[in-house]
Formats: C-alpha cells, structure tokens, sequence
C-alpha cells in the first residue's frame, strides 16, 4: 500500500511547492524523487520518508542527543554531503536536498568501457572527506553503502543519515544498516565506534575497484554470516588492475579487527590524498558489474 502511494506521487505537486518529476530510487526506508522547487524553479532531491522511515525517524527525534535525519542534515556543512534546504517532521517525513545526478554505481558504470583508477580514488577521497567530517563532528553513519552514495558531476555525495547517532548513543541500536556493508562488530552486538563506518566504506571501495560483491546472499541472515566468516582476497589475487597503494589501504579497511583498520577517517583521508598526489595508480580498472543489490 505504501509503495504503491508514493509511486502515485510522480506527476503531482507535493507540500504544495514541490512538483515531483520521476521517482529516483525506492529504499527500505524511504522514496527518493526528482522533484522541482515552484518557488525557484530549480530541480532539488526530495526524500519521503515510508512507515518504517517514521518509526525510526521518531525514535531519533525522542532521543535526548539525536536528530533525525532532515534536522541533522540541517546542521551538516560539507561539499560532500547533499544540502538540506527544507524538511518537516509533521504528518509526514520528508526532506528537500540539492539535486544530484545519478547513483553511484551508474555513474562508474556508465559512458565507457573503464574508469581510470585516478577518477575512483577521486570518489573514495570524496567520500571518506564527508566520513572524517562526520567523525569529527562526533556523528557515526552507520550505513555506508553504494546505495546511499549519489554524484553530482563527478563529485561523490553521501546521503541517508536516518541511522546517524552520536558516538556513543545507546538510541537505535541493534542490528542496522545494510547486511553486505555491517561491521562484523554491530553484527555481533558489540557496542559501535567510527571504525565500522571504515569497514563499510572498506566494503565499497573492494566492490567498486573489484566489480565482485563481496558478502552476497539471498537473505540478510546469510549476508551477515558471509560478513562474520568470508575474508576477502586481495584485488591482485583476483587479478584485477589495482594499485598497491589502494589495495593496502582497501584490504586494511576491511579487517574483521576493529583495532587493525585505520584508526580514524583522517588517516583514510590523507592516504588517498597521497595517491591522488603521487600519481602511483593503474592505468584502468576494468568496468564494475552494474546494479550490484546488497
């Protein structure tokens, strides 16, 4: 029923100064859309939140230190995060965003044959630049995963913090997030840090340099159990064209280990700044599998 309302949307003008164009994307959570501003006629993101997005959007908005989604975005001040300009938590759930071209899987796959290896470390420096902001901000993602990672041109925008929480809060814990992309740590009920937003983002970058998903499964159980027990091999073992600098920094990501991966986003950060500077990358990297669904 839920589905099948938000989809009668497209063509209609929603809160009543936005006329939404085509649905984008429909996740677990929510409905993405193509929509444009009456007032300034410009195309802008509009996310609408489903039942199950409520429920949790309402949690967050309950807890004594956490945001939901729209008011945390409000607050966020980086190129590499989408900007809010509005948002309601009334009847309904929604946030109006900047507009962004496409998903981040269509982008890599589209247009050509490969992506050289200096374009994806691009994106993984965008994405882990947004990442670190948050970590110093005192925020955890906590959901790091292709589908909540959207370009505008060729610069790599991380969306979707309806699951976002101070470091340290105790609010919307459990099992959350994407099964492919969980920290082997918040599967098994540990207390989460940062460093799962590490691994997930780890799991990313296998994927996209790869074109191999990593932990697939046809129920989310069978992911996470993957996630616990499958250790990855190396991209060069699976004879895929990739630096040895991004495949140390990928591979130490992804360690089941909290305490063996980068301890912070920074470091992350400053290593793909040192590729993207010293020019030590592959020529090409062979073109993704497209529409890659955890």
């Amino acid at each position: 029923m839920i589905q099948k309302l938000f989809s009668q949307l497209t063509g209609n003008t929603y809160k009543p100064q936005y006329k939404i164009k085509r649905e984008i994307f429909s996740a677990a959570f929510s409905n993405i859309y193509e929509a444009r501003d009456r007032r300034t006629g410009s195309l802008v993101i509009l996310k609408i939140l489903n039942e199950a997005g409520e429920k949790l959007a309402g949690k967050m908005d309950a807890g004594e230190n956490t945001k939901w989604e729209g008011e945390l975005m409000l607050t966020l001040d980086h190129p590499n995060i989408p900007v809010a300009f509005d948002c309601d938590s009334g009847k309904k759930y929604w946030i109006a965003m900047e507009y962004l071209d496409s998903m981040l899987y269509s982008y890599v796959n589209s247009g050509r044959d490969s992506r050289e290896e200096a374009e994806l470390i691009e994106i993984f420096h965008d994405i882990a630049s947004a990442i670190s902001y948050l970590h110093d901000r005192g925020v955890i993602h906590r959901d790091i995963a292709p589908d909540n990672i959207m370009m505008k041109g060729d610069t790599a925008k991380l969306i979707d913090f309806g699951m976002a929480i101070p470091v340290g809060s105790k609010v919307g814990g459990g099992k959350v997030g994407t099964p492919s992309y969980m920290p082997p740590e918040m599967i098994r009920k540990m207390s989460f840090s940062p460093a799962g937003d590490i691994y997930s983002f780890g799991v990313v970058m296998y994927e996209i340099v790869t074109g191999i998903k990593l932990f697939s499964g046809k129920l989310k159980e069978e992911r996470m159990t993957r996630v616990l027990n499958v250790h990855p091999l190396s991209p060069s073992k699976l004879e895929k064209v990739c630096s040895h600098e991004l495949e140390k920094l990928i591979m130490s990501c992804v360690s089941k280990e909290p305490e063996k991966r980068p301890q912070n986003a920074h470091i992350v950060v400053e290593k793909l700044n040192d590729m993207r500077k010293g020019g030590k990358t592959k020529s090409a990297v062979r073109k993704r599998n497209g529409n890659q669904k955890s």
